[in-house]
């Protein structure tokens, strides 16, 4: 998937979320949240997939690796749908 496809793919899917796209290299970061007490760190890359982070807002606390790691990114946010929904 390219950027763009992730940016409407997640604008879509989270409408209301905050949502921030970068690329390095051949990964594409998203950094995202709700406003609230929700932050997650995605980082999804062409041949290795996807891993992801769920973070509560920390002071002083800086990413340290993913928590996840899925093959889709599809599986990747039913994931993060059910630890937000399943609380």
């Amino acid at each position: 998937m390219t950027i763009d496809e992730i940016r409407e793919l997640l604008t879509n899917r989270y409408p209301h979320w905050n949502i921030y796209l970068g690329q390095s290299g051949v990964a594409i970061w998203i950094d995202m949240n709700d406003g609230d007490t929700n932050f997650f760190i995605i980082q999804v890359t062409p041949k290795d997939g996807v891993g992801i982070s769920l973070r509560r807002e920390v002071d002083g606390l800086d990413f340290s690796g993913h928590d996840r790691a899925f093959k889709y990114l599809d599986e990747a946010l039913d994931y993060m749908d059910k630890e937000i929904y399943d609380k």
